[in-house]
């Protein structure tokens, strides 16, 4: 289930960890769900120490690695206490099982609104047009899940 949907100009969701984090908590408030999430799993491109730092003081583990994938080492930008503090996490076992599983949880998200929805592109110009597709295309991927597990469950 997708809980909250953005849209943003530029390539770099840098800013957006803690404006998702607050959305997501704020959409499951609305629909009854008092409980806080536990932990956030991010890609690289969510990195944001001082947003981290935020989450992380007020009771939300994070676990986003500070590196990209396609790096085998950390770069000049992309080093300091904060860098290794993540990277040391990450190894973890615990939190390694975690981040491992957002892969299954998240990339197949996308997948299935590419290829079930068509949604690899958007069909309208500029950001509030383009962010109202994007919405509608989650709630119609929501929609398409509920309605998916209510037939799993009338043939169980």
């Amino acid at each position: 289930m997708i809980v909250a949907a953005e849209v943003i100009t530029g390539g770099n969701e840098r800013h957006r960890l803690e404006p998702m984090a607050k959305a997501a908590t704020q959409e499951l408030e609305r629909a009854g769900i008092a409980e806080r999430a536990q932990t956030i799993l991010a890609d690289a491109g969510y990195w944001n120490s001082p947003q981290i730092e935020v989450l992380e003081a007020e009771g939300t583990r994070v676990l986003c690695p500070p590196d990209a994938y396609t790096r085998k080492a950390p770069t000049k930008i992309r080093s300091g206490p904060d860098y290794e503090w993540m990277r040391r996490r990450l190894k973890e076992a615990e939190a390694e099982d975690a981040y491992r599983r957002r892969q299954q949880i998240v990339e197949p998200v996308f997948a299935q609104i590419k290829s079930r929805q068509r949604g690899s592109r958007f069909t309208r110009r500029g950001l509030a047009a383009c962010r109202a597709e994007w919405r509608l295309t989650a709630a119609t991927h929501n929609l398409l899940k509920l309605y998916s597990a209510g037939l799993r469950a009338q043939t169980a």
